[in-house]
Parts: C-alpha cells; sequence; structure tokens
C-alpha cells in the first residue's frame, strides 16, 4: 500500500468568456424595398439603363427614404456594397445595373423576407479548460481554502474558434433569441481575459510506494485526467515541486537517510510531525541545550552535571551526544528500555524513473539502546527511580530501591506525589526500611505503612529500649500498637497502683501475687527475644517497685500456720455481740473484712448525723412549747372569767326567781 505523504490544494482557472452577439429581427420588406431588391435581382431588364434618380422621379419617393431604404440593404449585406448618396442629386449617379443581391439578399428576397436594424446583446459564460466546454459559475473560491497553489494559466491554453463555436451553441438559450432572430454574418465576438477568470480548487496528493516511487495524482477524475496527460517534468515542476517546498526548508543538514529493514515506526515529509502514536508513553530526550523544555511535558535533559537531579518533570542526567546532525528527537520507554531515533534528511525516492531525492522525515526503533547503557540509567540514583515511576510499575520500582530509612522512604514517597499526583505504595517495601531509630521514625512509619504490624523487629536496639516507655508516657503514641508490648501495657496498667509505701488491704489478695508472677514471666519470655526491652525504664522501675511491694507484704503478713483458726466477722455479730469479740480473739485470728469496716463506719456516722438531727428537733419542739404556754394560757383565764361572770349572774337571777317564788308561797300558806 502506497504511502501518503502530503495533500496539498492547488486551483486552475476556469476562464469567464464575455460573448457579444449581433443580430436582427426578420419582418416584412416594404413595397419600395422589395422593389429596390427585385431591380438588384434584374427582374425588370427594360430598365437597366436607367438611374435610381428616375425612379425616384416616377414614383415621387423622398430622397430620405430611399436613402434610408439603400443604408439598410446595404447594412443587413442584403446587396452588394455601394456608396450611399449624400443628396438627391447624387442619385443621378447611381445606376440601377449597380445594385446586385447578394447570396444572403437573394435568399431574403426569395423568401419575402428582410432583417430588421441591428441588435447587440451580451452574454457571460465560463470555459472550463480541462472539459472544453462552457459550464456554471464556479461556487467554490480558492479564498475559502488555506494555503492554495495557484498553477498558472499558461497550463491552461484557450482555442478562440472554440470559444466562438460554443457560443454560438449558446446563443439558441439566450431569452433574446427566437425564430425571427437572425444572427449577422461574423455577428458573434467571444472575449477571455485570464484577469477575469475564476480559480478552482482541486486536491492534490503525494505519495510513496515500495519501490521508493513518487506518485502524484488528485480524487478530482478530471484534473486526475489533465496530470495523466501531461509531461512528467511538468507535473514535477508546477505540482511536486510546490509540494515539497516546505519540508525542504525544513532540513538543516544535508543528510542521507538510511530506511531500517525493521523497526520503522513513521515516514513524512520534513516538514511535518512524525506519528508518535506507536512508541507509547515513551519519554522524549532532549540532548541539545538549545532546545526548549516543556513545564509541563516530562523530559530527559542530557547536562553537564555529576547525577541526575529531577527537577519538576525533567529529568537531567550526566550526558551529552557529540554527533547529532540529521537527528531531531530521542524518545525513550522506561517499561521495556526501548529507544526511538527521529532524523531529517534527504532520503532517496524516484520521480519519472529520475532520481529525487526527497526531504523526509523519520522515525523508527533503535537497534542498540545506548541510552540504557548510560549509568544513570543503568545504576539509577532515587531522582531516575521516583522520575521512572510515572512510567514503570511500582513493584518494578521497588526492585530497584536500596534500603532506606524511612525518612528517606517517606521523602521519596511525597517526591513521586508531587511530581506526579500518585501514590507510590507498593506491597512489600516496608521489607526495605532500615530499623526504626526514634519515635519519630515510628510515626512516619506507620504513617507510610498503616496496615503493616509495627513488630519489634523493625526497631534498633536503642529504640526496642525506649519504645515501652514511648507508650507508657503518651496514650496516644503509636507504640501501643506493638503487639509485643501489648501484654506488658496491660499488666504494667493493673500492677502501676501497687506501691509499697502504700499498702492497701484490697490490693493484698493472691490474685496480685498471680499477676506480679505472669509480669514477670512475660518479661523474661520478651526478654529472650529482644534482650534490649527488658532494660526499658519502665520495665526496669515496675518491676522494682514489685519486688519491693512483696517484700513489704511478706513482712507484714508471715506464713499461715495450718492449724491455726480464723474468724471472719460480719457487721451484725459486731453489732450484737460486741462482748464476745474478747472471748472470740483469745482462740484464734479475727478477721474483719474491709466491707464490714466500711459498714461499721457507714453506722457509726449515720447515728452521729441522726443525734445531731433529733437534738435539733428537740430544741425546735420547746421553742414551740414555750410560746404556745405564754399566749395560749392568758386567753384560757380570760375566757375562764368571762364564763365565770355570766354564771354568776345567771345564778343571781335564779336566787332571785326562787326569792319571788317563796314570798308567793307564804301568803297561800
Amino acid at each position: 500500500m502506497d504511502k501518503l505523504l502530503a495533500k496539498k490544494t492547488f486551483s486552475y482557472p476556469i476562464y469567464r468568456a464575455d460573448t457579444e452577439y449581433r443580430y436582427r429581427k426578420i419582418g416584412t420588406p416594404t413595397v419600395f424595398a422589395e422593389l429596390l431588391m427585385g431591380l438588384a435581382h434584374n427582374d425588370f431588364p427594360q430598365l437597366a439603363d436607367n438611374n435610381l434618380a428616375q425612379i425616384a422621379h416616377i414614383l415621387k419617393l423622398d430622397f430620405t427614404f430611399i436613402r434610408y431604404t439603400l443604408e439598410n440593404l446595404n447594412d443587413t449585406g442584403l446587396i452588394e456594397h455601394i456608396d450611399l448618396p449624400d443628396k438627391k442629386d447624387d442619385l443621378d449617379k447611381l445606376p440601377l445595373i449597380d445594385l446586385k443581391l447578394t447570396d444572403n439578399g437573394k435568399k431574403f428576397y426569395h423568401e419575402k423576407k428582410m432583417p430588421g436594424r441591428r441588435r447587440t446583446e451580451y452574454a457571460e459564460f465560463w470555459f472550463n479548460p480541462l472539459l472544453n466546454e462552457y459550464i456554471g459559475k464556479p461556487k467554490q473560491s480558492a479564498s475559502n481554502v488555506e494555503d492554495v497553489v495557484e498553477l498558472n494559466c499558461s497550463l491552461f491554453p484557450v482555442n478562440e474558434a472554440l470559444l466562438q463555436q460554443l457560443s454560438g451553441l449558446e446563443s439558441t438559450n439566450q431569452k433574446w433569441f427566437d425564430a425571427e432572430t437572425e444572427l449577422e454574418h461574423d455577428g458573434i465576438s467571444v472575449t477571455c481575459d485570464e484577469d477575469t477568470s475564476l480559480p478552482q480548487t482541486v486536491p492534490v496528493k503525494l505519495t510513496l510506494d515500495g519501490n521508493r516511487y513518487l506518485n502524484i495524482d488528485s480524487e478530482d477524475k478530471l484534473f486526475s485526467q489533465w496530470i495523466n496527460t501531461r509531461e512528467p517534468q511538468v507535473i514535477k515542476e508546477v505540482l511536486l515541486e510546490p509540494m515539497i517546498f516546505d519540508a525542504e526548508d525544513a532540513i538543516e543538514w544535508d543528510v542521507d537517510l538510511d530506511l531500517p529493514e525493521n523497526g520503522l515506526l513513521s515516514l513524512v515529509l520534513a516538514d511535518q510531525e512524525s506519528d508518535t502514536r506507536q512508541i507509547g508513553d515513551a519519554v522524549e530526550v532532549k540532548f541539545n541545550e538549545d532546545q526548549e523544555l516543556d513545564d509541563k511535558t516530562p523530559l530527559i535533559v542530557f547536562s553537564n552535571i555529576a547525577e541526575a537531579e529531577l527537577h519538576g518533570k525533567h529529568l537531567f542526567i550526566p550526558a551529552r551526544l557529540d554527533d547529532s546532525d540529521g537527528l531531531t528527537r530521542i524518545f525513550f520507554r522506561f517499561s521495556d528500555n526501548t529507544l526511538f531515533v527521529e532524523e531529517t534528511g534527504y532520503l532517496e525516492c524516484y520521480f519519472d524513473h529520475q532520481p529525487c531525492p526527497l526531504p523526509a522525515k523519520i522515525l523508527y526503533q533503535e537497534s542498540e539502546n545506548w541510552l540504557a547503557d548510560q549509568p544513570a540509567l543503568s545504576q539509577p540514583n532515587m531522582a531516575v527511580l521516583a522520575f521512572m515511576a510515572n512510567f514503570v510499575p511500582a513493584v518494578d520500582i521497588l526492585k530497584k530501591l536500596p534500603e532506606m530509612t524511612i525518612t528517606q522512604a517517606v521523602g521519596f514517597a511525597k517526591l513521586i506525589k508531587t511530581t506526579w499526583n500518585k501514590p507510590f505504595k507498593p506491597e512489600g517495601w516496608e521489607e526495605k526500611i532500615e530499623p526504626l531509630n526514634n519515635e519519630n521514625d515510628l510515626e512516619q512509619f506507620a504513617e507510610l505503612f498503616p496496615n503493616t504490624d509495627l513488630s519489634l523487629a523493625r526497631f534498633s536496639a536503642e529504640a526496642q529500649r525506649q519504645a515501652f516507655d514511648w507508650a507508657v508516657n503518651n496514650e496516644k503514641s503509636t507504640a501501643r500498637k506493638i503487639p509485643e508490648l501489648s501484654d506488658l501495657l496491660a499488666q504494667h496498667k493493673a500492677l502501676g497502683r501497687l506501691k509499697p509505701d502504700e499498702l492497701r488491704l484490697k490490693d493484698i489478695k493472691q490474685n496480685s501475687l498471680e499477676q506480679i508472677g505472669q509480669w514477670q514471666k512475660n518479661v523474661e519470655k520478651i526478654d529472650r527475644t529482644f534482650p534490649a526491652i527488658s532494660a526499658s525504664n519502665g520495665i526496669v522501675k515496675l518491676s522494682e517497685r514489685l519486688k519491693q511491694w512483696q517484700t513489704a507484704v511478706f513482712r507484714l503478713f508471715e506464713p499461715l500456720d495450718e492449724t491455726r483458726k480464723f474468724a471472719v466477722l460480719d457487721t451484725n455479730f459486731v453489732r450484737k455481740c460486741p462482748g464476745s469479740l474478747s472471748a472470740i480473739q483469745t482462740e484464734g485470728t479475727v478477721i474483719l473484712p474491709q466491707t464490714v469496716l466500711n459498714e461499721l463506719d457507714y453506722q457509726k456516722e449515720k447515728f452521729k448525723r441522726d443525734l445531731a438531727t433529733a437534738k435539733q428537733a428537740l430544741v425546735e419542739k420547746t421553742e414551740q412549747c414555750e410560746a404556745i404556754v405564754s399566749v395560749d394560757i392568758d386567753a384560757q383565764i380570760a375566757d375562764c372569767d368571762a364564763l365565770l361572770d355570766r354564771l354568776k349572774a345567771e345564778l343571781d337571777a335564779v336566787r332571785m326567781q326562787l326569792n319571788q317564788l317563796n314570798s308567793k308561797e307564804r301568803p297561800n300558806g
């Protein structure tokens, strides 16, 4: 299949043919005109010796009318040309024998017809030199298309006789033409000027076949036929050279191009862009300091530096290219270490079986990847690896990463995020992190690897020694997530309340002693795997304090005799039988649980509160009684006095009645 190299628009002229028609309308001749035509036809031989003045005298015709009729016959070509008389006396000088009909005049005479006055009409036609025909006015204009090459009109000559013939054929299509219209002899004049032509645009394509032969053709069938009928040298000059002109101008070095046997990806003219779709996400390499750098585009830049550096999306590497003639661009694909090269120069081609160097640009895959052997890429540092992270899977970057501190890892991940706006967290990266040295390292590790267990094995010996203290001193410390410390931290919280100088009875129990024993076992267990952890300040201090607590407990509480009796008293017994306490104490040891002591203390305090409340109530009642005595007794005495007075008055009334009765009874007695 032929390779399309270029498409260009050309234009050829469509000529405007300005046509002038001269014609007459055919009518019936006047009587005198018919007479003159008869005389000219020699229909009256007996009058042949007379002149026109005698005829005018006999017929009494006006000179003006005679001259007008002669002028029409002369002008329409019905009679052979004569000199028209200027005045009446000149008619004597015009013998009838000089009047002779032309062949056209004889035709009209026999038909008894005569052309009228001369008329003129104009028409505009458009001549296509490729068709050699008149066409409609072109609709397409070269001004509507950019970068049009206008072909010279000399390539499209015009045959004037053909234009006359075409205009003659078109006359019958004009509005003014009818059955009574007669064109004059030589009554068509055609003017065709290059300045009045309109351009007709056509697409032209340049292709290259498998034998490197250049071919020029057009999708326009008419123009394609024209191309095939021209001399090859003409086509080369007027079509090929304009199509490769810009490509010629783009050539900077006179370099001969060699097409690779394999790996050719693109072949275009030197002024066009290579087709880079097949190189995928390959990165362009800027090997010349004069080349422009686009901040938004990932680039590899050759530079005079000691080691590779990453600035934004540009990777600067210590490299140089001595021979770059013809070399325009280089691309490197990290995913498979493939190098692509673009060169510009002249490709040996042929046109019309003659050598024709083609200014071309080729893009191909380099068989020897010399760029991958550069130390900056074969032994990549962190800057190179961060640049590669945008083009290579993270797992492949991980294989090239060295062991590093957590601070370096965080910085590397942040560099990738800043440069490419993408995370970098490949699985297994945590195994390449050096031992953590401090609490800040731990926090960074937990943030970078949130799903990774924080085993003590990831810590240095010094960090192992301090990890327990970090967790104890800060409840929000990430060290609390270390699985090996979980049991110790839980026991530390439970046993931390035991203080040898403040023994509390509720703590002195078998469970506390068992927890202390378990603490010691856990410390010994973790010490076997991580010896440094046992040197932790928090573990050492708590172990020593627990040891002191045990000593204090054993000092106050001797070992128990199995035959010895114990009496555990409850609250009710102590309250109801206080006198029995001495007898019980002589027979064994009395134990008062803390709960009993608490209840006795509570009842004692309650009794005190009740007593105080009773005293307060008694005082209040006494005050109320005193108030009642001082007020109510006086009122009662007053009421009694009033009552005695009423009784006394009533008694006096009774006595009076009795006395009256006695006095009444005495006279009757």
